[in-house]
């Protein structure tokens, strides 16, 4: 059997008739279930927007439990994968460590140095970044796995007091425990790209490439400090890391043995995906409708 086809559900012909009282029954509970969830849906969205996206607040988390217990979907059915691919947008704000304290009060940017956005390794690492958003996007592979690519929109704020828009693309995959449901991720890199306002923008793509190209690395490198260096040293070692420089002016980390991790799904249906990942981080996805 093909790993795919493990995410089919296996048809029962046992106990198929059912009298027309339970149907009746039935239609009812799905139909409140069906309203309940799209009452906690609302209210989960108008708190994580009066939270400015937080999923620590006590509240938050009541009705992520609430919802989790009303899942639409069997885990794994053939329903439930084809609504677990798709491109999704976080309401949630990452909780990545590091992250800059605001400028000012009442100051809501989520502001990170590159380094901090890319294991130290794109540069110049000191320029301040601001989040705008993060996009998940998954397909399915010849393999039976799944591309679970992480796309966080940038801005870089670059020295001279110009900004660029920009994207990292954090590129995973995923694939379905064989015991559980548990879905495993692993991470094999990450690029940094020119967004496409830049690419069509002469006079960005100009500041682009003269920030972000092979003299860069190599002058982080003659700069980098004895701990620095260690550190690469152990990285490569460990996972075969390599940072380059492609033909289309982006930065791009590889990583020869990939970084895994896990997450379980806890809602899932056509317009919300939540997830628990391994260090306990929830995640409130919704589907970018075309």
């Amino acid at each position: 059997m093909s790993f795919f086809a493990s995410f089919l559900p296996t048809k029962s012909f046992e106990n198929s008739a059912s009298g027309s009282d339970n149907e009746g029954t039935e239609v009812l509970s799905q139909s409140s279930d069906e309203e309940t969830c799209s009452r906690l849906k609302d209210h989960l969205r108008s708190l994580l927007n009066h939270h400015h996206g937080s999923t620590k607040e006590q509240d938050v988390i009541d009705v992520i439990e609430n919802l989790s217990a009303l899942s639409p979907y069997k885990k794994h059915s053939h329903e439930w994968l084809e609504l677990f691919m798709g491109e999704f947008f976080a309401e949630t704000s990452p909780n990545f460590p590091s992250r800059l304290p605001p400028a000012h009060e009442g100051d809501k940017r989520v502001q990170y140095t590159l380094g901090k956005l890319s294991f130290n390794t794109f540069h110049p690492n000191n320029l301040v970044c601001t989040l705008l958003g993060v996009r998940n996007a998954v397909a399915p592979n010849p393999d039976g796995t799944f591309t679970y690519d992480l796309i966080c929109d940038i801005v870089v704020h670059l020295a001279e007091g110009e900004d660029i828009e920009a994207e990292i693309c954090n590129e995973s995959y995923c694939c379905k425990d064989d015991e559980s449901d548990r879905i495993h991720v692993f991470f094999s890199g990450s690029k940094l790209s020119p967004a496409p306002s830049v690419l069509e923008n002469d006079c960005k793509m100009s500041l682009w490439c003269n920030t972000f190209n092979e003299a860069t690395l190599k002058t982080a490198e003659a700069k980098r400090t004895y701990f620095g260096w260690f550190m690469d040293q152990a990285l490569k070692r460990m996972l075969g890391m390599n940072v380059r420089v492609d033909e289309s002016n982006s930065f791009r980390l590889e990583f020869k043995k990939a970084i895994r991790g896990h997450f379980d799904v806890l809602y899932l249906d056509e317009e919300m995906r939540i997830t628990k990942g391994n260090r306990g981080t929830l995640v409130v996805m919704e589907r970018i409708i075309s």
